[in-house]
């Protein structure tokens, strides 16, 4: 299993419930792994400093920025409200569970609708490669009726739709 992934069970076996969004959904979305410096996750409800100290996480200072990283040493950034204007509580409703390991460990990744919706908002160069595999392995696997409950609006909705039926036949 890829660091990342390796990475992303250990810190569930740590702090419990969290849901991964980004680079590493993606990759337990599409089985292709692109190299990402860190790893996103939301918790349903903040962790304090304390808690996550005692388990060995540590915050650093880095370019004027407090940053988390794992007792292995990944950047963690960790989010508890909404992640690309999509709310929390409803990426948590949404989650879906991937096996994860050599054993029957699973981890919780952000549902593909919630995925799309939140890397086409985001549009850097990452997001749009990230699109692009989603749209060419999983087109056929998207809950169309899903993704329409996390657009803000019926031209995103559209919009995404039509990003998707380009990046699939690209």
């Amino acid at each position: 299993m890829k660091q990342l992934a390796r990475e992303a069970l250990l810190v569930t076996q740590d702090l419990g419930r969290v849901i991964f969004i980004g680079a590493i959904a993606r990759y337990f979305h599409t089985n292709v792994y692109r190299e990402s410096k860190d790893l996103d996750f939301v918790v349903e409800k903040p962790v304090s400093k304390k808690a996550l100290n005692d388990k060995g996480y540590n915050q650093f200072e880095r370019n004027g920025k407090l940053e988390w990283f794992s007792p292995r040493g990944i950047k963690l950034d960790i989010y508890s409200r909404d992640v690309s204007g999509i709310p929390v509580r409803k990426i948590i409703d949404t989650a879906i569970e991937f096996p994860a390991g050599r054993s029957k460990e699973r981890i919780l990744v952000m549902s593909l609708e919630s995925l799309i919706v939140a890397k086409h908002r985001a549009q850097r160069a990452g997001d749009v490669e990230d699109l692009h595999i989603i749209a060419n392995t999983k087109s056929r696997d998207i809950r169309w009726d899903l993704l329409r409950t996390f657009t803000k609006s019926k031209h995103e909705y559209d919009s995404i739709r039509t990003a998707i039926g380009y990046l699939s036949r690209a």
